[in-house]
């Protein structure tokens, strides 16, 4: 994100980075523009560990300056049954419905790859499930990082779905 040509790109489409990860033609291009710039090992994958929670039905802003957030933690474990589909949910259907946008952003950053004769590997990545949780009960990972340990200790079985 501190490339100019990024900064450019994100006032040119009037998106925010949390909007640009649902448009995966903006998710190739950003891919790309490191691997133009830089010769590379690999091109990572321009996208959020929040996705994840996101397609669980958990809202994530970026209302600027302060790091992407979770306004809405879940405050129980009831939350948990209420906010987040049961496991028996989560089919390829629902990962389609979910985060077919990623994988959609995947296909084009191949093609663009392959236009542009870069032959890298394509490095995607997520959080560990702790991250997620901390997100999903605290808000954040880094603060509240006590209301991540207290459900770990008082509620195992949410946690552990979580």
């Amino acid at each position: 994100r501190h490339l100019p040509e990024y900064r450019s790109y994100k006032e040119e489409t009037g998106h925010n980075f949390l909007e640009m990860l649902a448009v995966p033609e903006e998710v190739a291009e950003c891919t790309m523009q490191p691997i133009r710039r830089y010769d590379l090992d690999a091109a990572i994958l321009f996208s959020d560990i929040l996705v994840i929670a996101e397609a669980l039905g958990i809202d994530v802003t970026m209302p600027g300056g302060v790091g992407i957030q979770v306004p809405n933690p879940l405050a129980s474990p009831d939350e948990v049954e209420a906010r987040i589909a049961p496991t028996s949910e989560m089919t390829p259907a629902f990962v389609d419905a979910k985060l077919g946008h990623v994988i959609e952003g995947v296909k084009k950053i191949r093609e663009k790859m392959s236009k542009e004769d870069i032959s890298i590997p394509l490095i995607g990545f997520s959080a560990a499930p702790w991250t997620l949780l901390f997100y999903m009960v605290g808000g954040s990972s880094k603060k509240n990082q006590e209301i991540g340990m207290k459900w770990l200790r008082e509620h195992p079985e949410e946690s552990s779905r979580l």
